[in-house]
């Protein structure tokens, strides 16, 4: 009779077990559903959604100088500046590989002195002697450059094209800043001149100017 009733419970307990089990198993079977699910309705939200991106340039000012360039001249400048080229096997000019580059140009050229360089000193009773130091060229203002035109032989492929950017460098050169401060040296002096007297003249008009240039 014993055996009979411990029998009873053992099977009690297993069919009881067993229930747990299955219940157990339908929780992580939902559960499983539910993730899955989850996922591809994240992987279906995004498709559905883009991201933008943004490029961006950060600059750090790292020290300011003080500057007290003078202008004293502009000049208006328009031109345009000529480059010719040839293609070369084994050293030796291939005929008609001859390649001509056309570049029209126009900018105002800024001429004129550094201002903490000049010397005003006393020469005298009622007299002054202005030091001028060398002009420069100061900048280039309002620069615009054309499309470059080109004109080429039958095997111009053979030549390689004219870089723009070269050919720019070579117009705003500081050569050719000195070219314009040579053409011009007579005026850049009357302008000096009228500009340090005027400044002098307005504290005293009756003082004696001299000036002085150097190189």
């Amino acid at each position: 009779m014993n055996f009979f009733k411990a029998a009873m419970k053992f099977f009690k307990v297993k069919v009881l077990l067993w229930h747990v089990l299955l219940i157990i198993l339908l929780i992580v079977a939902g559960t499983g559903a539910v993730f899955v699910s989850g996922g591809l309705n994240a992987l279906a939200l995004g498709s559905l959604f883009t991201s933008n991106s943004n490029e961006r340039d950060s600059q750090v000012v790292q020290a300011v100088s003080r500057v007290q360039e003078v202008a004293l001249l502009s000049l208006h400048i328009e031109g345009v500046a000529r480059q010719e080229s040839n293609g070369e096997i084994l050293g030796m000019v291939v005929p008609a590989s001859e390649k001509t580059t056309l570049l029209q140009y126009k900018f105002d050229a800024k001429l004129g002195i550094d201002g903490s360089q000049v010397k005003i000193e006393p020469n005298g009773t009622e007299s002054f002697r202005v030091t001028i130091p060398k002009f420069l060229g100061i900048g280039f203002d309002r620069p615009f450059f054309e499309t470059p035109l080109e004109s080429s032989g039958a095997l111009s492929w053979l030549t390689p094209p004219a870089v723009q950017t070269q050919m720019i460098n070579n117009i705003l050169s500081d050569e050719n800043k000195q070219n314009f401060i040579t053409q011009n040296e007579a005026a850049l002096k009357e302008q000096a001149k009228a500009f340090y007297l005027g400044i002098i003249e307005s504290v005293d008009p009756e003082v004696t100017v001299e000036f002085e240039f150097a190189g």
